[in-house]
């Protein structure tokens, strides 16, 4: 019982490799064939880590047992195939943020200047819960974000020359991926609409697209596991697209092959993710939102794009 009469679990005790053998297979039912590659395994993806990839692997009436045949490799195997396919999908998503700061700085160059963004007045006048302007916080975390990364040598050259003003096209790089999808969700309706159009969505998609895209990335960047993860931020797909929506990954991949086309990096992507499912036939790619046809799928839209 904790100072507030809250009663809590003790936090489970350290286990030695040879403890951590032991509770897997005595008391999950886990095969370890090899126990000094099992001790490589451990020594490599700790033990919390690794048991996360074998919840859909679990029999049903004891979730404490895994299923029959399931091995200490079988979790290895889905943990690297994980890890691949974070790094496959890391290309697309810098190239799409990097683009879409492109887009966004420009427009609002264009449209307001080099140093419009610094004006709420060009922007909604939207507030946080507790009543201070998004755009006032905003600019708060861009101006922290120049302090943090102010040994940069661009950073440094427009603080010394230009007396610390940094024209939006330089600010943009600044801007973490989540803050750019809060100045796109702040821009005015014209504004948004001009970027959309760049990727023939309408602003409601493009914000949707923007937050799922962040939600993988923070993911992806994080080392955390995306196979078989529920993901609440999802693309709103066309509705032609519809019936391959779910809470699982392939949506994304489905809008970036809408907006991104016959670019080589969504080629890459799916070319590679044809090779990871072939070296990995441990993994499930339904359990990632996946049909059964997903590279026609995927190649098709890339194609009409």
């Amino acid at each position: 019982m904790n100072a507030r009469g809250k009663h809590y679990h003790p936090v489970k005790p350290a286990r030695s490799y040879s403890e951590q053998f032991s509770r897997l297979t005595d008391v999950h039912g886990l095969i370890i064939d090899d126990e000094a590659r099992a001790r490589y395994i451990l020594s490599t993806v700790n033990y919390y880590r690794l048991t996360t990839y074998g919840k859909h692997l679990r029999r049903a009436d004891n979730p404490d047992l895994f299923l029959p045949g399931v091995s200490l490799e079988t979790l290895y195997s889905l943990y690297q195939f994980d890890m691949n396919l974070r790094h496959l999908l890391l290309p697309v998503l810098e190239f799409f943020e990097i683009q879409l700061r492109a887009k966004i700085a420009y427009q609002l160059a264009i449209t307001y200047g080099s140093m419009g963004y610094m004006d709420a007045e060009n922007f909604r006048a939207e507030t946080l819960p507790n009543g201070s302007s998004i755009h006032k916080n905003l600019i708060g975390k861009f101006k922290n974000e120049v302090k943090r990364q102010g040994a940069l040598p661009f950073v440094r050259h427009h603080n010394i020359k230009y007396g610390g003003q940094f024209p939006i096209w330089v600010a943009v790089e600044l801007f973490t991926f989540g803050m750019l999808g809060s100045l796109f969700d702040l821009m005015r309706e014209n504004d948004q609409r001009a970027v959309s159009r760049e990727y023939n969505l309408s602003p409601e998609s493009l914000s949707r697209l923007i937050a799922s895209a962040v939600d993988v990335r923070n993911i992806c960047a994080h080392y955390n596991r995306l196979y078989n993860r529920v993901l609440d931020d999802q693309p709103l797909l066309p509705n032609r697209l519809r019936l391959y929506e779910s809470d699982r990954l392939f949506p994304l991949l489905l809008a970036f092959a809408h907006i991104l086309g016959r670019e080589r990096v969504l080629n890459r992507l799916i070319t590679g993710l044809s090779l990871l499912e072939a070296d990995f036939p441990e993994a499930d790619l339904s359990l990632c939102g996946f049909p059964e046809d997903w590279r026609s799928i995927l190649e098709a839209e890339a194609a009409q794009s």
